[in-house]
């Protein structure tokens, strides 16, 4: 078990990053911040040993990016935004927030690239050893996602 010391380092270092990566990917505030406690809960349970620093932030970003997809591949999420949507008016947005909302609808492999090598500032190789893909998917997935998002906010800024 860790120490109490050692817990809030660990919530005071990584819970802003942590809350950013999970509702990129959930369009939820309330889901992030619930992923966000799941991710912490988890790591005082396992209390793993690291290696250094940057492993212990990659394992961090790692259980979250997992407890987000656990979250999206659930049965209950996909009725349960459904339901949500149909009871919903849209309000209109406001054109500062344009490019969050696009970023927000891109697919979650899209938005992950984006949010570690833009928001997080990692670089290509190091976003690929936190997805556990190549750094050439992680380029080309920024790539796409740029493309998407150009189409998307084609007439915002104009």
């Amino acid at each position: 078990m860790r120490t109490n010391a050692e817990i809030e380092r660990v919530v005071n270092e990584y819970a802003t990053m942590l809350l950013r990566v999970a509702n990129s990917q959930l369009n939820n505030r309330a889901e992030a911040e619930d992923t966000v406690q799941e991710v912490l809960l988890k790591y005082m349970e396992k209390a793993p040993i690291f290696q250094s620093e940057e492993h212990e932030k990659a394992w961090v970003i790692r259980a979250a990016g997992n407890a987000c997809k656990n979250l999206l591949r659930a049965p209950h999420h996909s009725r349960r935004a459904l339901l949500e949507q149909a009871h919903t008016v849209a309000a209109p947005e406001a054109s500062d927030h344009a490019i969050l909302e696009a970023i927000r609808a891109l697919p979650y492999r899209y938005r992950d690239a984006v949010a570690l090598c833009c928001w997080e500032g990692y670089s290509a190789e190091e976003t690929a050893r936190l997805l556990g893909i190549s750094p050439a998917a992680v380029r080309k997935r920024l790539e796409r996602a740029r493309g998407m998002l150009k189409n998307d906010l084609k007439g915002a800024f104009i």
